[in-house]
């Protein structure tokens, strides 16, 4: 780009957006929204990743137990089991799915045992549970779907436990 050009780009962009200007940027948007659109769930999982940096929270690894189903999306990165294990230095977490027609109901442990805020992220949404002092926990009616799950600790409940994403 020569200098010439560099003075045109500079001048154009200094200018004030017109209607033509406005009715271009309205069909690019239409175009990439047809060829490219946001994946369902996108703006839920961004805002979940960022609050749980912003947090500094502790993540869980997932370990599978039992048949994993072969679930492959293109728009999301889940896992789908009838049986999970979660661990973290400082809890250990298993639920297992059951299906009850469109629905899931989950069923859940926490190790070591005592009560807990559990909390079941999906769509945006959360349902909200404790633990029993055995450290059991329970969701009845929950879309099938990806979820997370995050757990609190009464003994450091600003710091969170949160599952990786899985396929319910």
């Amino acid at each position: 780009m020569t200098a010439a050009d560099d003075s045109v780009l500079a001048f154009v962009a200094s200018g004030a957006i017109d209607a033509t200007d406005e009715e271009i940027l309205r069909r690019l948007d239409a175009l990439v929204d047809a060829r490219d659109p946001v994946p369902e769930g996108l703006v839920d999982r961004i805002g979940i990743a960022l609050t749980v940096e912003a947090l500094q929270a502790e993540v869980a690894r997932l370990h599978l137990v039992g048949d994993l189903a072969t679930s492959v999306r293109a728009d999301e990165a889940s896992i789908e089991a009838d049986t999970i294990t979660f661990t973290t230095d400082v809890l250990t977490v298993m639920i297992s799915v059951h299906h009850e027609g469109d629905r899931v109901r989950v069923d859940g442990w926490a190790a070591p045992a005592g009560p807990l805020t559990v909390e079941l992220h999906q769509f945006g949404d959360a349902l909200v549970t404790r633990s029993d002092d055995d450290g059991r926990f329970s969701f009845e009616g929950v879309e099938r779907g990806p979820a997370r799950l995050v757990l609190r600790r009464p003994s450091d409940p600003t710091v969170p436990i949160v599952t990786p994403q899985v396929e319910l």
